[in-house]
């Protein structure tokens, strides 16, 4: 097997665990919108890492980070509906990237692989970067999951019984900036938010408990990574459209399985 498919495979495993998981939240909170909106400010993180010279990685978390809480704040607000907000920042920030890195990006620099992922650009750091972001993960969803759980499911309960409300929304933010800031180089920043909700809303089909959803999310993009990248390796075809693809493809055999059943 080539260096560049063991590496793209690795990296792409990883991503599925961290997307897999972190997906199903996105769909019990119905923020599939906030989600899209994350993916799009990763554009600027990028242009802002390149230019600042801090690297894109670095970049994608701060502007992430950032991103989530403003948007956070506002909400609280009541300064506008909470879809106004996030489309006026998701379109401001993707223009802003795009202006930017017309500006300190080369000739060769690939929009290309930045909006739809870029398979051979993986290297050894990102792998270790992806996987240091999967224990932050992992382990905040291990230590606040009956937390996360009862905010998710019944906001009015959880705060009734002291739980700091704004703390666990950017904490989940947070880790939803982190899981985009790694998944730009599989699938690119038009295609991330394709990887926190098909998945869980293939496994809603079949799973019988919050716990059992989330294996089977992350099980289900596993398939879709190696079916995406199996097939863009032997037809030469772009990798993160084509990981989507197979996720679609899951996704209406998920619904015809469920309506033969019904």
């Amino acid at each position: 097997m080539e260096d560049f498919i063991l590496r793209a495979l690795i990296a792409a495993l990883g991503i599925s665990i961290i997307a897999g998981s972190l997906g199903c939240f996105v769909i019990w909170k119905r923020m599939s919108y906030f989600s899209e909106s994350i993916s799009h400010s990763a554009l600027l993180g990028v242009s802002l890492g390149l230019a600042s010279g801090l690297g894109m990685h670095v970049g994608l978390i701060v502007v992430g980070t950032i991103f989530a809480g403003l948007i956070v704040i506002l909400q609280q607000k009541n300064f506008l509906s909470n879809d106004a907000i996030l489309g006026i920042f998701s379109h401001l920030a993707l223009s802003l990237g795009i202006v930017i890195l017309s500006i300190v990006g080369g000739e060769n620099t690939d929009y290309f692989a930045l909006l739809f992922g870029d398979v051979l650009s993986i290297s050894t750091q990102d792998i270790i970067w992806i996987y240091v972001v999967l224990g932050i993960v992992v382990g905040l969803l291990v230590a606040f999951w009956q937390k996360l759980l009862l905010l998710t499911l019944n906001e009015e309960l959880a705060v009734s019984q002291g739980l700091n409300r704004t703390f666990y929304q950017l904490l989940f933010m947070l880790m939803i900036a982190l899981t985009v800031s790694i998944s730009v180089q599989i699938v690119g920043v038009l295609l991330i938010t394709s990887l926190l909700i098909i998945p869980p809303a293939v496994a809603r089909v079949f799973a019988r408990s919050p716990l059992a959803m989330v294996f089977q999310s992350i099980v289900v993009s596993m398939v879709a990574v190696l079916m995406g990248l199996s097939a863009s390796t032997f037809y030469d075809l772009a990798t993160g459209p084509t990981i989507v693809i197979a996720l679609g493809v899951l996704f209406i055999l998920s619904q015809l399985f469920t309506r033969r059943l019904g």
